[in-house]
């Protein structure tokens, strides 16, 4: 891009989401790839979300399809058990793995796969973490985006 600005469009998966609204919008990464594909601008991806991704019921195949460089950035997170797939609520999530709903090894391997070599962060939606302290907070993240990484091997 000209100011080496990239931006990333990111879909919603939850069907929760879907159902509160009049006219709901993006929801899948097919979706989500044909807006890109119509702004047709070379600094504008996906910005990938497995928590999104779990939601929409999407598979690895759907995501050996992507080509990295059109990834801008990854999100990784879990679901919560206990909870469908419909039934997840997008601002209540888990720490990467923690749960296992979210296949992580199968989102990652993938990634992996098609040769992505970005940006990977986590991003839980979670009360409960949220009332710990930053030291604590990072300590938790830390762990678990460990234990997302160890799951491909």
């Amino acid at each position: 891009s000209q100011n080496n600005i990239n931006l990333g469009l990111e879909y919603v998966g939850p069907r929760t989401l879907m159902n509160r609204d009049k006219y709901p919008f993006i929801h899948t990464m097919a979706e989500c790839l044909e807006l890109i594909a119509a702004i047709d601008r070379s600094n504008v991806g996906i910005q990938l979300d497995a928590f999104h991704w779990y939601c929409a019921g999407e598979t690895k195949e759907d995501l050996l399809k992507l080509e990295p460089e059109r990834i801008i950035t990854v999100d990784l997170n879990d679901a919560k058990i206990g909870r469908s797939r419909d039934e997840q609520l997008d601002w209540d999530r888990e720490l990467p793995a923690d749960t296992g709903v979210v296949d992580i090894k199968s989102f990652l391997t993938a990634l992996v796969e098609i040769g992505y070599t970005g940006p990977i962060r986590a991003e839980p939606f979670n009360k409960e973490l949220n009332k710990l302290e930053t030291d604590q907070v990072l300590q938790k993240t830390m762990k678990a985006m460990r234990n997302a990484v160890s799951k491909m091997y």
